[in-house]
């Protein structure tokens, strides 16, 4: 019976050690969870700061275009209306221009006409002499 009693003793002693061993790992585990858990804490609080981040910056950036796109528009506008102008200006040049033109025109051919009638009297001035006598 004392070899029984023995026996028992030492798986006694054996099953001390092995809750102890296992109180060890739980403690351990326990430890290691609270860390990871921290990180994962840690970890969740920068996707969320970079998360804000990002959309201050997308807003940004869509404001920035929206400034973008406003001015190309005024600067479109005003490019059109100095092309306007500059057509107005031009149309009114041509319009003068063609009118100087035609002013020369007319007193070239009435230049020509005049000297055509000169060069007539002069070659024929006997013959309208005679017709004049």
């Amino acid at each position: 019976m004392t070899a029984d009693l023995s026996s028992l003793e030492k798986r006694l002693d054996r099953l001390e050690l092995l809750i102890e061993k296992l109180t060890n790992v739980q403690i351990d585990l326990s430890k290691m969870l609270a860390v990871h858990e921290q990180r994962i804490n840690s970890s969740e609080k920068n996707v969320n700061y970079l998360e804000e981040v990002v959309e201050k910056r997308r807003e940004e950036s869509d404001i920035k275009l929206k400034d973008v796109y406003e001015t190309m528009r005024s600067e479109d506008n005003k490019i059109l209306t100095e092309l306007n102008n500059i057509r107005k200006e031009s149309t009114e040049q041509h319009n003068i221009l063609t009118a100087k033109i035609n002013e020369i025109e007319k007193r070239l051919w009435m230049y020509i006409g005049g000297v055509s009638v000169i060069v007539f009297v002069l070659t024929h001035t006997d013959t309208i002499l005679k017709i004049l006598k």
